[in-house]
């Protein structure tokens, strides 16, 4: 595993950040790193994005209103599928639409718009409208047009060379979204919602927010952009939903209302339905206006996700045992296995190996890969053995026959095989070194909502861990690093080292009355010993005394201020200026960079360094000697220049 830190903002940039939020330098930079460079970025306006197809497509809904047409809705049976479905059933529905629902049976039919199916399409609508699936069911859309029904594609997933027929919407097909993080299935039922009530003149529809945004975190999307101003407002809508029953399960499953709350609480309960083939349930729940119906509705599935969770293990124990993990692609086959947690078994895979993932259980498969290689794109190559398939570069779907499993297996580590092995790397936001912890929490909700494109910040710690013990009969592991509690989920079982380095978040903790910021473990390495942390860079630290005793033994050049200097040189040292020095005692006050120079900072120097009374300086002081303390080459002749670049601009003439 590489371990990497994000650069330090340009001090000059960051400085107008830190006085506009009013948050510590560490957040500013954190926030300055996730593209948030002024005020107004964290609130991106939530406005209809100029999808190709869009105003057609609303067009065609509001003269099927206009003529009492029968409409049906085939949604995907994820929660993107179900939550895109829900807005446009709601939506419509109180526009006086006939409208209905079709979600396909996740185990007996499985992904798509199905030609066993389209006969039961042609007698039950007159516009058939899709969600979340069927740019590519080219022949069973055929067949529906053919036949006079009108129908109305939204989707997200990868598109093949051309479209199908039909009415269009789908996000990659527009060159005005380019760049930009699109909308998933439910974020495009949403817009199409939007641009029908535009049309007719009514406000935003805006109440359906919470639906949309709950896809959107579920579908795992980069929560930049609309996607962002999407899932902030639906948030905001979740707090007091106009939706009885997402209300009713949000009160049960969330304290913040939070994007995490969602993928951790109640995404999952919606897709426990999905996996165990009663999507239904989950679609009548957002539907309901019936409290009647909805706390059953909502318990039943918590109930399912418990279900599904048991499952869940029983297969992961029943695979480990056979994973060869030499091989470019880990290719699994569980003959017992339920198809319905293919997808949440490969990711909990692919975590402990980091390779691409494919698990095949009952004529289905399920992907999750890597970054660099692409799932749908690996089957693309296997296309050959494979009844169908379809998905995204980090997510994908399959189905095949048994006998056809040898052969797929070949394709896929041939084609796989072709990349460098996937290393994984953990990025670190920032040191922790000495912060108020909770001060620095609440800064950064000023990032939610959090996510996929803005993950939560990672930040490193250091130190002998202590208080050791582990939880939940062994499963999860606690610990206290310089005093602060440290969670490890899913722990390894493995011997904690001595002394190591912490890549953590911060999170908040509730227990009798009192809140505490600790600390949740992303991961953990043994700390390395100084000479293999220094790299060949100018700035060498070394421990002061060892640097005093070697400089006097060599009657060493040094450089150190004035106070200092006739001690040195009654010991034989010569005292000269910065550039000329083998050794440092100070810090020039200005930028300096001599081909290598050795630093030794006592520990008054060291605190200097952390009391200067501009904040900006004293926080990259922090980094200068926490990169001193930890022997860290590197990262010390980079916080210098940076420390440097903070004190010329601690005068404002200067900055």
């Amino acid at each position: 595993m590489i371990w990497k830190f994000r650069e330090w903002p340009p001090v000059s940039e960051l400085r107008p950040l830190v006085e506009q939020l009013g948050v510590s330098p560490l957040a500013a930079a954190v926030l300055w790193n996730r593209g948030f460079r002024r005020k107004e970025d964290l609130e991106p306006p939530l406005e209809l994005l100029p999808i190709e197809g869009l105003e057609p497509a609303a067009r065609r809904i509001i003269e099927a209103l206009e003529k009492n047409e029968r409409i049906r809705v085939h949604g995907d049976y994820d929660a993107d599928g179900l939550t895109g479905t829900a807005v446009l059933l709601n939506g419509l529905g109180r526009l006086g639409a006939d409208i209905h629902a079709f979600i396909p049976h996740r185990l007996g039919e499985g992904y798509g718009v199905l030609m066993d199916r389209v006969p039961e399409h042609l007698e039950a609508c007159d516009l058939f409208i899709t969600v979340d699936c069927g740019i590519t069911n080219h022949a069973e859309l055929r067949e529906l047009v053919e036949n006079g029904v009108s129908v109305l594609v939204t989707d997200h997933h990868s598109p093949g060379a051309a479209p199908p027929p039909g009415l269009i919407v789908h996000p990659a097909l527009s060159p005005g979204l380019r760049g930009q993080a699109h909308p998933t299935g439910s974020g495009v039922a949403f817009l199409l919602l939007w641009q029908v009530y535009k049309l007719l003149g009514k406000d935003p529809p805006l109440e359906y927010a919470d639906l949309a945004a709950i896809g959107t975190v579920a579908d795992v999307a980069p929560l930049q952009g609309f996607n962002r101003a999407l899932v902030k407002e639906g948030l905001h809508r979740l707090r007091a939903s106009a939706n009885l029953g997402l209300s009713v399960l949000a009160a049960e499953q969330c304290r913040e209302f939070s994007a995490s709350e969602i993928a951790f609480r109640i995404a999952p309960r919606i897709n426990a339905a999905s996996r165990l083939g009663q999507a239904e349930v989950a679609l009548q729940l957002l539907t309901t206006q019936d409290m009647l119906q909805a706390r059953p509705l909502a318990e039943h599935l918590t109930r399912l996700n418990v279900q599904r969770q048991r499952i869940e293990e029983e297969m992961l124990q029943r695979i480990w045992p056979t994973i060869d993990a030499t091989r470019p692609a880990l290719v699994i086959h569980d003959a017992e296995g339920h198809p319905g947690v293919m997808g949440i078994v490969a990711s909990r895979v692919l975590e402990r190996y980091y390779k691409p993932v494919f698990i095949i259980a009952d004529g289905k498969g399920s992907v999750r890969s890597t970054p660099g290689i692409s799932a749908v794109g690996a089957l693309r190559h296997a296309a050959s053995h494979l009844k169908r398939f379809g998905g995204h570069a980090q997510a994908a779907g399959f189905a095949i026959l048994e006998e056809e499993i040898p052969a797929f297996k070949a394709a896929i580590e041939e084609y796989t095989a072709q990349f460098p092995a996937p290393v994984p790397e953990i990025v670190l936001d920032g040191w922790l070194n000495g912060e108020d912890l909770t001060e620095l929490h609440q800064a950064l909700q000023l990032l939610e909502p959090l996510g996929e494109g803005n993950p939560e910040p990672l930040f490193f710690l250091q130190g002998r861990p202590e208080q050791v013990r582990m939880l939940s009969e062994g499963k999860h592991l606690s610990f206290r690093l310089q005093g602060v509690r440290v969670i490890k989920w899913r722990d390894n079982g493995e011997k904690l080292p001595d002394e190591l380095d912490l890549a953590a978040s911060l999170t908040l903790n509730e227990w009798n009355g009192e809140r505490n910021v600790e600390l949740r473990a992303a991961a953990y390495r043994p700390t390395p010993r100084p000479e293999e942390a220094r790299g060949a860079e100018w700035a060498i630290p070394v421990p002061f005394r060892e640097a005093v005793g070697r400089a006097v033994a060599q009657g060493a050049r040094v450089y150190v201020h004035s106070e200092g200097a006739d001690w040195f040189i009654s010991r034989g040292a010569s005292v000269v200026n910065p550039g000329e020095a083998a050794y440092w005692f100070s810090l020039p006050s200005v930028p300096m960079y001599p081909e290598k120079v050795q630093i030794a900072l006592s520990d008054k120097a060291l605190g200097n360094l952390e009391k200067n009374p501009d904040p900006l300086v004293r926080a990259l002081g922090k980094r200068v000697a926490t990169a001193y303390r930890l022997g860290q080459s590197a990262r010390l002749g980079e916080n210098l220049r940076l420390y440097w670049e903070a004190l010329a601009c601690s005068v404002p003439e200067v900055c």
